[in-house]
């Protein structure tokens, strides 16, 4: 009695179809997109208290004297931004060289005062009525937060099991 082996299926290179390899998650995607997230985080959570206080106009009020506009040209764009003075309304030491958040080229003209908040934000003073600073400051803090998520996700949860597909019959007895 002779024992013969059956001829072995003919392999095309790559995995079975619909077959798919248990692979844990990649150590060096993982830090890049933890470095990525700390970038984010170390930008907005020091600025998460001005840019609230400047979306609110909390601050102490004064005036801003416009001293020097800078424009920087984009394609199809421009963005100018006046300089000046500012000089709280109590008296306090003036500030120069200070920017006002929120201005343009038509804003303002050479020497002209305009009502200002400080909220603290060193070289930028804000509109009384306010900022929409913050809006870019939240998205910031919360796509950090986001991507911290999706590492501690991937690396500290447990893995998901696949499922049967037809679950073992109980004994008979």
């Amino acid at each position: 009695m002779s024992l013969t082996a059956a001829p072995a299926p003919e392999r095309t290179g790559g995995p079975a179809p619909h077959t798919r390899t248990a692979r844990g998650p990649s150590g060096f995607v993982s830090s890049l997109v933890l470095m990525a997230a700390a970038l984010m985080l170390y930008v907005s959570l020091p600025n998460l208290g001005n840019a609230l206080r400047a979306a609110t106009a909390d601050g102490v009020p004064g005036t801003f004297t416009a001293s020097r506009l800078t424009c920087v040209q984009h394609p199809g764009h421009e963005t100018c931004e006046w300089t000046g003075t500012f000089r709280a309304a109590e008296g306090a030491r003036a500030r120069e060289d200070v920017k006002l958040y929120g201005t343009g080229r038509g804003s303002l003209a050479m020497g002209e005062a305009a009502p200002a908040m400080d909220v603290g934000n060193p070289g930028r003073v804000y509109r009384p009525g306010g900022s929409h600073e913050w809006i870019f400051t939240f998205a910031l803090l919360a796509a950090g937060y986001a991507l911290v998520a999706v590492v501690v996700r991937r690396h500290l949860m447990p893995p998901r099991t696949a499922a049967r597909k037809s679950p073992v019959p109980p004994p008979r007895g």
